[in-house]
């Protein structure tokens, strides 16, 4: 006669309120989750061995795009639309709140100031032509109307905790960072970082050394 074998009683757990707690926090993730804006250009950066990180908060970066223009742009909404209503009273130039709340989405931008109200105009009507608008890149002659001077002073007016850097393509041409480095130093600021992409460091390199 066979050997009965015992019936076996596996545990079992309701995994109800822990998939109930697992879409709250994928909601919470989704509606609390900022989403980071398109830049202007695409800028290829020049690689170097640098362990310095760039701070993600409270920064101003300036990039120069491979055909050298400049563009300018800060990380917090907040600090945008106080830098733009800072311009709007120095320069005469008006707003309409929908343009400012697009001007508050743009990571960055490389209009001039005459021209900035109907490009965002053009973003508030349509933003999929807006991003096929040519940038002809902010002005930085010092010459005639150096605008990235203005924006930079009023930015720090906005956030005078802002930090500086600046983001070159691989292929700019130094003439541009020197009238971008002039900017900077008029304003007798001469310590800023500069974004490059990494690279492993040879062998036996030390950042102490």
């Amino acid at each position: 006669m066979p050997a009965l074998k015992p019936k076996r009683n596996y545990p079992m757990m309701d995994m109800t309120a822990m998939c109930d707690v697992a879409f709250l926090l994928l909601t919470f993730f989704i509606l609390t989750a900022q989403f980071k804006a398109q830049d202007a250009a695409t800028i290829e950066t020049p690689s170097s061995i640098s362990a310095i990180k760039v701070p993600d908060k409270d920064i101003m970066i300036i990039s120069i795009g491979k055909d050298g223009k400049v563009y300018f742009g800060v990380d917090n909404q907040q600090t945008r639309l106080a830098m733009l209503e800072n311009i709007t009273q120095t320069e005469g130039v008006q707003f309409t709140d929908k343009q400012k709340k697009m001007f508050s989405l743009q990571a960055n931008f490389g209009v001039p100031i005459r021209g900035l109200s109907q490009w965002l105009q053009a973003g508030v009507t349509n933003p999929d032509k807006m991003k096929e608008i040519v940038q002809p890149g902010i002005p930085t002659d010092s010459t005639a109307q150096n605008e990235l001077a203005k924006w930079i002073y009023q930015a720090r007016r906005a956030n005078n905790l802002l930090r500086i850097a600046i983001k070159g393509d691989n292929v700019a041409k130094f003439p541009v960072f020197k009238d971008v480095m002039a900017s900077l130093q008029a304003q007798n600021i001469n310590k800023f970082n500069l974004i490059t992409g990494t690279e492993a460091p040879p062998a036996g390199w030390s950042s102490d050394k």
